[in-house]
């Protein structure tokens, strides 16, 4: 597993950040951004992932906006 870690913006936001440096995910919680950087961001770089990050041919926002 690649090491990483999450820091807190000034403005509030978290983002996780590689061991060399490189920046992954930012997100408005720590728990959301831990959770897409194990379960997503890490799993499609390293070609294990198996699941969907989209919805194929669809126009829809599914979600409060």
């Amino acid at each position: 597993m690649t090491e990483y870690t999450i820091t807190k913006s000034r403005f509030g936001l978290y983002t996780s950040i590689k061991a060399d440096g490189t920046r992954m995910v930012t997100g408005e919680t720590e728990d959301g951004v831990r959770w897409v950087t194990d379960n997503i961001h890490l799993p499609v770089e390293q070609g294990t992932y198996d699941g969907w990050t989209s919805v194929a041919r669809t126009s829809v926002v599914s979600g409060k906006l």
